[in-house]
């Protein structure tokens, strides 16, 4: 796979390309190259997370390629149980439970 990154987000390469006046589908290796794409290297996600963490995925670019990342980052708060309707008019009445 060939791709480039735009703002952060990988964007792959096309089917159909228009280069040096002409139309290609399926462009080969060489003409991706010439044109910005880069190869995409898939990484597998790491397992050591520890409790409380997770991993997250962003892609890194080099000079040859376009390469999955992978950062620990915290896992999201729990939200907050939403009210039910007689809660949230107990609390609109000022009633105490």
């Amino acid at each position: 796979m060939y791709a480039k990154l735009v703002n952060g987000a990988l964007r792959s390469a096309p089917k159909k390309v228009d280069y040096n006046g002409k139309t290609i589908f399926n462009p080969p290796e060489e003409i991706l190259l010439d044109m910005g794409y880069l190869p995409v290297t898939h990484t597998d996600m790491p397992t050591d997370a520890p409790d409380g963490k997770h991993y997250e995925s962003h892609w890194e670019q080099t000079d040859t390629d376009i390469v999955q990342a992978w950062t620990l980052v915290d896992n999201p708060a729990e939200p907050e149980p939403e009210l039910s309707a007689d809660e949230a008019l107990n609390i609109i009445m000022g009633v105490a439970e």
